[in-house]
């Protein structure tokens, strides 16, 4: 087990410090505390999303006419690939409150229904739609590389690419593609899973904000990219 997670978990650039005395020091002590709760972290974090991209995968063997259920679990399968490549962050906020939001807000996905529900907009007009929505998504991981991270974090301050749009690109391109999908399939029940997803996600977005703000460099660049999410809305 031990093994997986440090797999999983960014490895360090140095070698495992050892004092006069051939022990590890208490710093690299410290370093190896973190990759394995970094690497148990990611492998729950895993687990979740497979879980969900095989549900997926499942509804939409059953009906291939259901592409709104195939690109939600692509989008999923995209969380855990850039989950797995990212690097560890500079600083990343482990309180009790900011796990449980952040893994709600990127995983609670898995807990809406995939039956058909109630199509407010035909899905051929959602589908191509939750498309574009996907490659914002995609375009947003590229521009950030392997600074994606489930929790607030620090992996620098990324302002190129879609970042010159708004300033969460990613988390726009997934509440686009969460509410046409939706739309496509609705239910009172998913509406209350995706407006509990929302919230979570407002909460997170506000947490990394505040962990990012203590750069000057981010700090100017809230004031060039004025909205977080949709041009003149948040």
């Amino acid at each position: 087990m031990i093994g997986v997670l440090a797999l999983l978990a960014p490895k360090s650039e140095t070698l495992p410090r050892v004092n006069q005395g051939g022990m590890i020091s208490e710093a690299r002590k410290r370093e190896i505390l973190a990759d394995l709760r970094e690497g148990f972290f990611r492998i729950c974090a895993l687990a979740c999303a497979a879980l969900f991209v095989y549900r997926g995968v499942y509804h939409f063997v059953q009906d291939p006419t259901r592409f709104n259920i195939a690109l939600v679990a692509v989008s999923e399968t995209l969380t855990f690939t850039w989950l797995l490549l990212s690097r560890r962050p500079v600083t990343r906020d482990w309180s009790p409150l900011a796990v449980v939001a952040s893994v709600t807000a990127s995983f609670g996905v898995a807990l809406i229904t995939m039956e058909p529900g109630i199509p407010i907009i035909p899905i051929y007009v959602a589908a191509p739609l939750q498309f574009l929505a996907l490659w914002f998504v995609i375009w947003g991981k590229l521009s950030l590389g392997r600074s994606f991270a489930i929790l607030p974090a620090n992996r620098g301050v990324m302002t190129g690419g879609a970042y010159r749009l708004v300033r969460h690109p990613i988390y726009a391109g997934y509440l686009t593609g969460h509410v046409l999908y939706l739309l496509s399939a609705f239910s009172f029940y998913n509406l209350a899973v995706y407006a509990v997803i929302t919230y979570l996600q407002v909460y997170r977005i506000l947490r990394e904000e505040a962990l990012l703000a203590a750069e000057p460099e981010y700090r100017s660049y809230m004031e060039r990219v004025r909205y977080r999410l949709f041009y003149r809305i948040f």
